[in-house]
């Protein structure tokens, strides 16, 4: 789905929608790439917007991107 940029309020508001579903999926420690993470949530999330809120879990440190694929951080690093 082709969309406009909506700005801030938008881009949080649905990562907020999708990160918990992300989460959820990572929370089983194993390591996923960012295609078969779109694909786990792809009946729940648009593509596009699992793709996005997994690049910002990961730039802020919610996730751990090592190898092209994604994992949560050490219980230490939370």
């Amino acid at each position: 789905m082709s969309r406009a940029f909506t700005g801030s309020a938008g881009l949080n508001a649905m990562v907020a929608r999708v990160a918990p579903a992300i989460l959820e999926l990572l929370a089983d420690g194993v390591p996923r790439t960012k295609a078969a993470v779109v694909a786990a949530l792809a009946d729940r999330h648009d593509a596009g917007d699992v793709a996005a809120a997994l690049v910002r879990l990961a730039v802020t440190g919610r996730v751990v991107e090592t190898g092209g694929r994604y994992t949560l951080p050490p219980p230490e690093a939370a």
